[in-house]
């Protein structure tokens, strides 16, 4: 598999969360009604609590999509044949210089 069809399939993956945080948002948007339409009365009080879950679950949605551009569309670091390819120097231990020794006058 080459690294472009990887980045379209792990982006496919990620977008994913989009339609579970599109299903949360329906599913907070369902109660908040069931629950209004229940007792009409507490709607008021409750619509606060429902703008929170509604972010919250945008918030999820906004960051899969975010995910899947930054897979898609960001270049990669190192294919994996360089990265294996590349090699950290190796560090030689600087060799023992000897000090002059001073001859003595005879």
């Amino acid at each position: 598999m080459d690294l472009a069809s990887a980045q379209v399939i792990g982006a496919g993956i990620a977008a994913i969360g989009i339609g579970v945080a599109a299903s949360g948002v329906g599913n907070v948007f369902a109660s908040f009604l069931e629950g209004a339409l229940r007792n009409p009365s507490a709607a008021d009080g409750q619509q606060g609590r429902l703008f929170i879950g509604f972010a919250a679950a945008e918030l999820l949605g906004l960051i899969a999509f975010a995910v899947a551009m930054m897979i898609l569309y960001a270049p990669p670091a190192a294919t994996p044949a360089e990265a294996v390819a590349v090699e950290a120097p190796a560090v030689e231990a600087p060799a023992a210089e000897e000090a002059p020794v001073a001859e003595a006058a005879e």
